[in-house]
């Protein structure tokens, strides 16, 4: 492995749960109850693809620019004071630097939230690229934010191993030539077996690497 890409909610940070939280602090604040089946979409979507998409289904009086500030007024405190890594990546993150591994992030979140995390875990300067799916236009369900990142570390996707916990990333990813690793998390349960059978490894935690 030249190359290693890594996801950031759900993967690094342990804040999928944060964003549901987010969500429903978002659709409370407008009282509004939205559906079991809609929020698990919602999850699998990009932020750029849920707003029109919330917006549609349940405030069609809100414009897509009003709804963005509010999601990122919530979640910017908690990215830059309380949301954690998850045990034990900040140290598998460190050795595969110091083994001379390049390190880049493709994710769906924002450039100003993920940073300011890295910044407070001691892990900013270990990354040497950065790709967002604004960036490409897509959501994971296809695999070019996790190109973008390999083109970016100057690196081939055959040489790069991607660390996702979405199943539509795992698929893409492995569709496109990359060697993949699928991270347990408590939004994910239900696609275990999924993720067992698309990915090339599956870790419930990250001491699983680090033990190696």
């Amino acid at each position: 492995m030249k190359g290693a890409i890594f996801d950031v909610d759900g993967t690094i940070l342990d804040s999928m749960g944060v964003w549901v939280d987010i969500t429903d602090v978002f659709f409370s604040s407008h009282g509004v109850k939205i559906s079991p089946e809609d929020n698990l979409k919602y999850q699998s979507m990009t932020l750029e693809e849920t707003l029109p998409q919330i917006r549609k289904d349940y405030l069609p009086y809100m414009n897509i620019e009003d709804m963005l500030a509010e999601f990122l007024k919530l979640t910017r405190k908690a990215y830059r004071d309380t949301i954690p890594a998850k045990h034990g990546v900040c140290e598998y993150i460190r050795r595969l630097h110091s083994d001379g591994v390049k390190i880049a992030v493709a994710t769906s979140g924002f450039k100003e939230l993920c940073q300011s995390a890295f910044k407070r875990l001691g892990i900013f300067d270990l990354v040497d690229a950065y790709a967002f799916s604004a960036e490409v236009g897509c959501s994971k369900a296809q695999p070019d934010i996790y190109l973008l990142a390999a083109q970016r570390l100057g690196l081939e996707p055959k040489d790069c191993t991607v660390y996702e916990d979405i199943i539509t990333g795992i698929m893409s990813a492995k569709q496109a030539g990359f060697e993949t690793v699928a991270v347990y998390d408590t939004t994910n349960a239900q696609d275990k077996e999924r993720l067992l059978r698309c990915s090339d490894h599956y870790i419930t935690g990250w001491t699983e690497l680090l033990s190696k």
